[in-house]
């Protein structure tokens, strides 16, 4: 899988499990706090993807991949929640768990379709 694709299934991903996390938890009060909320998960992906996917490429030799993807995933759901709790004024804890849900739902969505593509 190239690196572009991954950012693409990522983005296919978590902006719609943002949007639904928060639509479930909080309410929006216009379709221009859905289209900001968007922009937010959009920009945050765009962030942390190319850490984490260079992250994995350095630390393929020296850790198997539990450890290293559960490490990168860890440092990225840390970094996503601050921005959605910054950004979105959201407690910590609401921030953070949002960006556990996303990132957890795309890294095993990604996980199923490398493997389907493999196929």
């Amino acid at each position: 899988m190239t690196q572009l694709l991954a950012l693409l299934i990522s983005w296919v991903i978590e902006i719609p499990v943002v949007l639904i996390t928060l639509a479930k938890t909080q309410q929006f009060s216009s379709r221009g706090d859905i289209y900001n909320t968007s922009i937010i998960a959009f920009a945050a992906t765009l962030f942390t993807h190319p850490l984490a996917w260079e992250s994995n490429q350095i630390l393929t030799h020296y850790m198997d991949f539990p450890l290293r993807v559960t490490l990168i995933e860890i440092f990225v759901a840390i970094a996503e929640g601050i921005i959605y709790t910054i950004i979105l004024k959201l407690a910590w804890q609401k921030g953070l768990f949002l960006s556990i849900i996303a990132n957890g739902t795309s890294f095993f969505g990604g996980l199923l379709i490398a493997e389907l593509l493999r196929q």
